[in-house]
């Protein structure tokens, strides 16, 4: 994750602007990448807390220190796409039930668990014979395994929202074993008192990490994982040959573009993919960095509904059309494109992306196109994101006002600040 950090004795104090790749290249080093001594501090205070938390988490609950399996980071750290400050990370914990997560290859129906596609971006899970029958299956082991069955509803469905409140459960019980500072949890790394606090938002719990002068956001989501082999059917995309891992996740969310059924809101668990999304942003050399750059141009435009997964997902289109990347084909031209085109190039091209995308109202769910992230927007506010995109496309058709592309990437504060080496 240390990739393309800047130590701060890096960024220049006299930046030679002279062309709109250099102009990028010094905003890019200045605003946006991670300041190594920032991302090791966040590290390592991160890595004392979670290894003191996850110890604690398993001596509070059988089940999770028994069944508890991968974990990983996500989210922008794990993409290496992060812009700013490293002042956020996202993991996510993999948890192991008592049954096989494979198809019966005897009787798929009567699989221990059955996948069922009922929204493009969303499943149900069905306990199958021997998840249901774990009460008379496990007898001694069941004191334990309970905490699996207790997920199941009267229909046997596999409840997203039981599996939460148990995860979050364990995790404030982990919590309150920590040492205490007035009352809170607290954690000592090099000396120095961090604080430790918790808040729960969708599948996610939080956990609030500060000191003074400091802060770090750890969210931690748990999930289902099943083998590539049960990957979904016929109007998912299947996974490229490039990007195939040993797993996919199940993350229990409902679906916001659903109706507010209880069904909804209790049974619904959302597809999760980075591992094979990381997989395709590979061999894609300067894909990052035009990544970031139309990160730091959202924020500083306030376009705060342009989610971060959006905009990678216009990128996942792109290198799949370039690379036709579902057949299986070599990376040749997908390479070729990354690496031969310049930053300024590349920059305009993306944008152009963007802008397109807004103009049709669409940006599909990469693994299954029927789901359209902005089907809902409504034309204001894709009428002022197509604006901010359109100005700062007509400067970029402007080579000789280059400089001008600072006012679009930078806060009010940051260009102001910014000025004197234009």
């Amino acid at each position: 994750m240390e990739s393309d950090l800047i130590s701060r004795s890096e960024v220049s104090a006299r930046p030679a602007v002279s062309n709109l790749n250099s102009l990028l290249a010094d905003i890019h080093v200045r605003y946006i990448a991670l300041k190594r001594e920032d991302f090791q501090l966040h590290y390592r205070v991160f890595d004392e807390v979670f290894r003191i938390l996850q110890r604690n988490m398993k001596a509070v609950d059988k089940y999770y220190e028994r069944y508890v399996s991968n974990i990983q980071f996500a989210g922008s750290h794990f993409d290496n796409l992060r812009i700013n400050k490293p002042d956020e990370f996202d993991m996510d914990i993999v948890i192991d039930v008592p049954v096989s997560m494979h198809t019966n290859p005897l009787d798929p129906a009567d699989s221990d668990i059955l996948i069922e596609t009922y929204r493009p971006e969303y499943l149900w899970l069905r306990a199958g014979t021997q998840y249901r029958n774990l009460p008379n299956r496990d007898r001694q082991d069941f004191q334990i395994n309970k905490t699996a069955y207790d997920w199941l509803d009267k229909k046997n469905f596999i409840l997203g929202s039981k599996f939460i409140v148990w995860f979050k459960s364990v995790g404030n019980r982990a919590l309150n074993e920590f040492q205490k500072l007035n009352g809170r949890p607290v954690c000592y790394v090099d000396g120095v008192a961090y604080t430790i606090r918790s808040s729960s938002s969708g599948p996610a719990w939080t956990i609030h990490i500060e000191s003074e002068g400091f802060k770090l956001d750890v969210d931690l989501v748990p999930s289902l994982k099943f083998p590539e082999s049960r990957w979904l059917g016929k109007k998912y995309r299947k996974i490229p040959a490039g990007c195939r891992r040993e797993f996919w996740l199940a993350v229990p969310k409902p679906n916001p573009d659903a109706p507010p059924t209880p069904h909804e809101e209790q049974r619904s668990w959302r597809l999760a993919l980075q591992d094979q999304e990381k997989q395709l942003l590979n061999h894609t050399y300067q894909l990052r960095q035009i990544i970031r750059l139309i990160k730091k141009f959202r924020d500083a435009q306030g376009m705060d509904k342009l989610a971060s997964y959006y905009i990678k997902t216009i990128f996942f289109w792109e290198i799949a059309d370039l690379q036709n990347v579902q057949k299986g084909k070599k990376l040749r031209k997908k390479e070729a494109f990354w690496k031969q085109n310049d930053i300024a190039t590349l920059f305009k091209y993306m944008l152009q992306k963007f802008y397109d995308a807004l103009e049709k109202k669409s940006i599909p769910f990469f693994w299954n196109r029927r789901k359209n992230y902005i089907q809902r927007w409504d034309i204001d506010r894709l009428n002022e994101y197509k604006g901010k995109i359109n100005k700062l496309l007509n400067v970029l058709n402007n080579p000789s006002d280059y400089k001008s592309v600072a006012k679009y990437l930078l806060t009010d504060k940051e260009y102001q600040e910014y000025r004197k080496f234009l």
